[in-house]
């Protein structure tokens, strides 16, 4: 139902006017109008467009956080980390606090302006929470009401992949542009093995998300990414206009259960 039919529907004639005034202006909108009180409690402007107006910018909003929500249901996300936030984020030590201490500014701080927009570097062994922290990033400003998409390099290479095929619905330029507009991408686990052509195909992307909001993790050091022309490529497109932020420490993922 769209705003004038909420309007129409909620205006029913058949009860009876117990005050009324004619000839008043609205400063808001600028327009004259006629007030009606009727018996049931409802008042109705005549003339003035305020109530329009609000129910359109309702409708706007929630147009607006379906988009959010059809972007951010796309991710790709390990069910493990589902409930991590920055707030549930186990410090164990010095690096993991500076980490930490890094999302919660990040989030605090997030702008979509041009020349304000950030990119965080997570590298660190396997197990120390990076991706646990990329995650509650993206949850946390797709929640402040930002297009945000979390994707693990190797769904996303499927999705790259599938788009070779003649008989798909989403082209490679298609995928790229919907990522390059995101006021914030995430990309998981980068530096698993693929082949040139795929590899070309994600650097295509973030070289395009230059200067623009990125959280990018990484399991390998500058040393074993640089041994690929490819990845090496990546590597210093990913540094450039990053923090970069060493997690250390043992895998969580090792821990007794209880």
């Amino acid at each position: 139902m769209n705003p004038f039919e909420k309007i129409a529907e909620r205006i029913q004639f058949k009860n009876e006017i117990v005050e009324k005034e004619t000839g008043l202006h609205c400063d808001k909108c600028g327009r004259d109008y006629d007030w009606y009180k009727f018996d049931n409690g409802y008042e109705y402007k005549d003339g003035c467009d305020c109530e329009l107006i609000e129910m359109g910018k309702e409708a706007t909003f929630k147009r607006k956080q379906q988009r959010i929500d059809d972007i951010f249901n796309q991710s790709t996300v390990n069910p493990s980390i589902k409930k991590a936030t920055v707030n549930n984020y186990e410090v164990n030590n010095d690096s993991q606090k500076y980490a930490k201490q890094t999302a919660i500014d990040y989030v605090t701080n997030f702008s979509n302006k041009k020349g304000e927009m950030k990119s965080i570097l997570f590298r660190g062994s396997y197990g120390t929470g990076k991706s646990h922290l990329a995650y509650a990033i993206a949850k946390a400003i797709k929640n402040k009401g930002y297009t945000v998409a979390f994707m693990q390099i190797p769904d996303l290479m499927v999705r790259i992949k599938a788009t070779y095929n003649k008989t798909s619905s989403e082209t490679f330029e298609d995928l790229k542009k919907q990522l390059v507009k995101l006021d914030l991408l995430v990309l998981d686990d980068i530096g698993v093995s693929n082949s040139d052509h795929d590899l070309s195909m994600l650097y295509d992307i973030i070289n395009n998300r230059q200067d623009k909001n990125n959280i990018f993790t990484t399991n390998f050091k500058d040393s074993e990414l640089n041994q690929d022309m490819h990845w090496h490529r990546i590597n210093s497109r990913m540094k450039k206009g990053s923090r970069k932020v060493n997690v250390i420490g043992d895998d969580y993922r090792e821990r007794d259960a209880w």
